[in-house]
């Protein structure tokens, strides 16, 4: 197919060409995106090996599906080449090799599920490169990415050879996961084996480090590190990251600022100064932080979301939305943990405009459906502030696939408080159909909605089922809530004997609660026993004390709990104007 450039000239494009062959011979040079478009502009045919080239190109381009489509399109059309000029280019290499797979299994680490690299770990045992240390070494860093850390530890024990980078994918998976001893162990086994140190090694070693939370240890593992990497150790952005991080974790903020300031070139790498940051704010230190981001050279999306963070978390949460605001004007666009720290803010500054604005923006790009910690922020938002029913459609707008218990428990929650405990216990059983293990919170959440609904029967069943049906025991909470549904129904002496026959000692909180029970109900004799109660936990306790409108706590007397209240208010205002 002839290219047009000007008026009654063309430039021939035939499969063998000068053309196809220069553009096959500069992606065997230099693999690019544009020459593959040019390939694809012109209709020429891809050769596999070239084809095979162009994974990494995209994967680096942040298209993980596109490289794996390619991948898939050279397995599926891999013939010999149609001529010999093109065969020539290629007759040196296989389709597949060690270096295509290992960039599919890349690609595979970055989709949201891992089912694409489980079809290829498969392909990798069916083709016989499942003793290449190359492929080996990318299945080992797939199953890490996900935390599928027990598959990850049982292919290293099967790999027949292991290096630095099979030990350093290991070391950082359980870092990830939060087995710092078994990362040490790990450690250990390189170290006694002799296998060489490298600056990945040492900063998978200062990350188990930082998960020990230890200043002595973390002294000690600098010291180690400065040792093995000798005068190159503040050469390395991923090292000086390591061990910024590492004090910040142990508490040591002065350290972490001292390595900081050790660091070559700071001007290069943005992460740093947001791990900087992050330890600033941390430490409750926000001035500093806030120092620290005006000084900065290059402001990336991370650092405005850390000092943004870091307002949250000092409960400056109208400075947090203001600063994010001031973000939004620099043309940088909020990602999943932009959104969720932002939303974090929203909650408790009561910005449901905000929230709003937000949900508009990401349901756009379809973020919100598969991705459940967003879904959760903005179900917990909206739930907070009375909007059920739109927190239910988000709810629902999430794939079946993508739901955790985390937005399980923050829906059942949201419909706990707001009376509705047939569809909280209806969610429930829902997430027995997903086959997602409740946890305690669920269980918190669903024992509220049999109390504000008056569910006796079914929140009896439910507490009973937490060890022997789901492993999960009861503690503090959950033995209140059930005294609280048994106080709100109305059986005061059943709810009394449940408190006294608690594993745990009753706090003030339970007490309470059941003190509100009687009063409400009109039970005097229980009132008394449960005031002297009370009086031994709290000695300052006055009966009076317990305010009128508060006795009116359930959901279907919030009116009467107002119109109480404006009556109080109405009263002091008349005796200090008289």
């Amino acid at each position: 197919m002839p290219l047009r450039r000007r008026a009654g000239r063309a430039i021939a494009a035939a499969p063998g060409g000068f053309l196809h062959l220069s553009l096959l011979a500069s992606l065997r040079r230099r693999p690019s995106l544009q020459a593959h478009a040019q390939l694809l502009l012109l209709g020429l045919p891809l050769p596999h090996a070239a084809a095979s080239r162009l994974l990494r190109p995209h994967l680096r381009a942040g298209h993980p599906l596109a490289s794996l489509r390619l991948f898939l399109r050279v397995l599926r059309d891999h013939q010999p080449a149609p001529n010999v000029r093109t065969a020539s280019l290629e007759q040196e290499e296989a389709v597949p090799d060690s270096r295509s797979l290992s960039a599919a299994l890349a690609a595979c680490s970055r989709l949201e599920s891992p089912s694409a690299g489980f079809c290829t770990h498969a392909f990798v045992l069916k083709s016989g490169f499942a003793s290449d240390l190359f492929v080996a070494n990318s299945l080992l860093h797939f199953y890490a990415s996900f935390g599928l850390h027990a598959l990850a530890c049982k292919l290293f024990d099967e790999m027949p050879a292991s290096d630095t980078v099979s030990f350093n994918t290991l070391i950082s998976s359980y870092v990830q996961s939060g087995c710092v001893e078994r990362a040490l162990g790990v450690f250990r086994d390189m170290v006694e084996g002799g296998f060489r140190l490298d600056e990945w090694t040492i900063t998978a070693l200062l990350g188990a480090c930082a998960g020990l939370g230890d200043l002595m240890v973390a002294k000690a593992a600098h010291g180690f590190a400065s040792r093995a990497l000798r005068h190159t150790l503040f050469d390395s952005a991923e090292v000086v990251i390591g061990l910024v991080d590492m004090y910040v974790k142990c508490g040591a903020v002065q350290l972490s600022r001292r390595a900081f300031n050790l660091f070559g070139d700071k001007t290069k790498d943005a992460r740093i100064w947001s791990v900087m940051m992050s330890g600033y704010a941390r430490a409750g230190e926000i001035y500093m932080a806030r120092n620290l981001f005006d000084e900065m050279p290059n402001k990336d999306l991370v650092a405005w979301t850390v000092l943004v963070g870091g307002y949250v978390q000092a409960g400056r949460c109208k400075e947090a939305l203001q600063l994010f605001e001031e973000m939004e004007a620099t043309g940088l666009e909020a990602d999943e943990v932009t959104v969720v720290t932002v939303l974090s803010a929203c909650v408790q500054h009561g910005a449901i405009g905000l929230a709003k604005r937000l949900h508009r923006r990401v349901n756009q790009n379809g973020l919100v459906s598969r991705n459940a910690r967003v879904a959760t922020s903005f179900v917990h938002i909206y739930a907070k502030h009375g909007c059920i029913q739109t927190a239910m459609d988000v709810f629902r707008g999430v794939t079946d696939e993508f739901k955790t218990v985390e937005l399980f428990n923050a829906m059942i929650h949201g419909l706990a408080h707001h009376g509705y405990g047939e569809k909280a216990i209806s969610l429930f059983d829902e997430m027995e159909t997903l086959e997602l293990q409740p946890d305690d919170i669920t269980f918190v959440g669903v024992l509220c909605a049999c109390s504000h609904s008056n569910l006796v029967e079914q929140g009896r069943k439910m507490f009973l089922s937490m060890s022997d049906k789901y492993g999960v025991k009861p503690d503090i909470k959950h033995h209140a809530c059930m005294a609280d549904l048994l106080g709100r129904a109305g059986r005061i002496d059943e709810a009394y004997n449940f408190i006294q026959n608690m594993p745990f000692k009753a706090n003030h909180v339970v007490w309470s609660s059941l003190l509100t029970a009687c009063k409400i109900h009109g039970n005097n004799k229980i009132r008394k026993l449960v005031e002297r109660q009370i009086l031994g936990l709290d000695a300052t306790y006055k009966p009076e004390k317990l305010t009128l409108s508060g006795l009116f706590s359930d959901h279907k007397r919030k009116e009467l709990s107002a119109r109480v209240r404006k009556a109080i208010k109405h009263k002091y205002e008349h005796r200090h104007t008289r």
